[in-house]
């Protein structure tokens, strides 16, 4: 044996050692590079490494991606099952590929989404479907999930993952179980008061609306808990208690049938920030008629109008004051509980409700205010929205457009975050068009619609 093979084989046999000296050292532990990464907001998709080739997709922040190759800051990616192209790079965080866990008591998830939802094999929209679609009402054990929200699960004969958003189902330790069966010849349901609509026949399933006095809806199926399912929205499917005085069945066509709810916020929980309140009114200016009106009485007013729009259609509101106080007496301890408060009641966004006010009175106008680069397409989409309704309704309405500042509600918040300058209490003539019911319930309507587009259930 040459010298020089002797030092090839006591190298080869150095580096086995070494080898099995970390697999010993490290049992169970994953030592393969990252490729899987999330947008950290709106990134443009294109066909080649620069800005000057065509854009052939927009993905939206916290859209999982596989890496393929990279060409300086330009990475080329895998944003479907089948479709590549490339991102900048600097939009990109990595994401662990060891981030399943198993839930530490049974906990199942249940499809509400009315198409049903693909099972891919891995958590990411990426990854390729293994050819099995849970149907809507469908009850799935979970297995593990991910920190990205995909759950792993079993049905038709074969495991995977399927994206576990509020949007599309929900999870619970209960074993709901029902049957259900359409009705042999027409039947409607007659609403005589308030009544919770859910997603499945059960008090364990999550609200998706409220519906009022003198609704009335064709009957799709009856569950043997006696649960009438109605098309409660374009998308949306759900359940009324039938098991109360306050509806009836009838066989008899009512006159008029209310129509489904245009999009749907079902799933969806926002936290409305009504600016100010306790001993910080704001800014505050006189009307036409001389009448001294402070921010803080507005944005109350604009909260609970919001309030009562976004839970028409299904979404879940949680305000930081609903009343003439505030959170804290002190005014940053009290701007700091605000910017926490989504988190705490885990919300899927924030929108805090202000009024301007400036030195010359002339000054007028609507603007938008964002903070993290997460937040921008969020509080873009809001904005756009509500200018329209506006725009609508009060066609000379100055638009000042969506701003960056550092407001703290903003900068501290863990969630989707915007504020909304909604006019000039300073300009005694838009602080009495802005003191309306009217003006509110236009504004209510545009931030609404604009929830509904950025979460996609229009």
């Amino acid at each position: 044996m040459s010298k020089n093979l002797s030092k090839v084989m006591l190298f080869m046999i150095a580096a086995m050692l070494v080898i099995s000296t970390v697999m010993i050292s490290n049992p169970g532990t994953s030592h393969a590079a990252t490729t899987t990464y999330k947008t950290t907001d709106s990134l443009n998709v294109r066909i080649g490494p620069g800005v000057k080739y065509s854009k052939i997709a927009t993905l939206k922040k916290g859209s999982i991606v596989t890496k393929v190759s990279t060409k300086g800051n330009w990475w080329k990616v895998k944003y479907t099952a089948s479709k590549t192209g490339w991102v900048n790079g600097k939009y990109l965080k990595a994401v662990s590929t060891v981030t399943a866990t198993t839930p530490s008591k049974t906990t199942y998830y249940y499809v509400t989404e009315s198409t049903g939802l693909n099972m891919r094999a891995s958590y990411s929209v990426s990854s390729k479907k293994v050819g099995v679609t849970i149907p809507y009402g469908a009850k799935v054990k979970i297995k593990k999930t991910a920190k990205n929200g995909w759950i792993q699960v079993a049905y038709g004969g074969k495991t995977g993952w399927i994206n576990a958003d509020e949007r599309y189902g929900f999870k619970s330790t209960s074993n709901i179980s029902y049957t259900a069966s359409e009705p042999t010849e027409l039947q409607y349901v007659l609403v005589h008061d308030d009544m919770n609509v859910r997603s499945l026949p059960s008090t364990a399933a999550p609200k998706l609306g409220t519906v009022t006095t003198d609704y009335a809806a064709r009957i799709l199926r009856v569950s043997n808990s006696n649960w009438a399912e109605v098309q409660y929205s374009d998308s949306q499917k759900g359940w009324i208690s039938l098991r109360t005085s306050d509806t009836t069945v009838t066989n008899k066509e009512p006159d008029q049938i209310s129509k489904p709810v245009n999009g749907s916020l079902a799933g969806i929980k926002v936290v409305v920030d009504a600016g100010h309140g306790g001993s910080d009114p704001g800014a505050g200016g006189k009307d036409l008629n001389g009448k001294f009106i402070t921010e803080a009485s507005l944005t109350l007013q604009s909260g609970k109008a919001l309030k009562e729009q976004i839970e028409a259609v299904g979404g879940t509101v949680y305000m930081t004051r609903e009343g003439n106080g505030a959170l804290s007496s002190n005014k940053t301890t009290d701007l700091g509980l605000r910017a926490k408060y989504a988190a705490k009641k885990g919300a899927n966004a924030f929108i805090s409700l202000h009024y301007n006010s400036a030195a010359a009175s002339s000054a007028t106008g609507i603007e938008t205010l964002y903070y993290q680069s997460t937040s921008k397409e969020f509080a873009n989409t809001i904005h756009k929205n509500m200018m329209a309704s506006i725009k609508e309704e009060y066609p000379t309405m100055k638009d000042r457009g969506l701003k960056y500042q550092n407001v703290m509600v903003l900068r501290e918040n863990s969630v989707f975050a915007t504020l909304v300058e909604l006019g000039f209490v300073s300009n005694p003539s838009e602080l009495s068009r802005i003191n309306t019911d009217e003006y509110r319930a236009v504004v209510a309507e545009g931030i609404t619609n604009g929830i509904i587009e950025y979460y996609g259930r229009d």
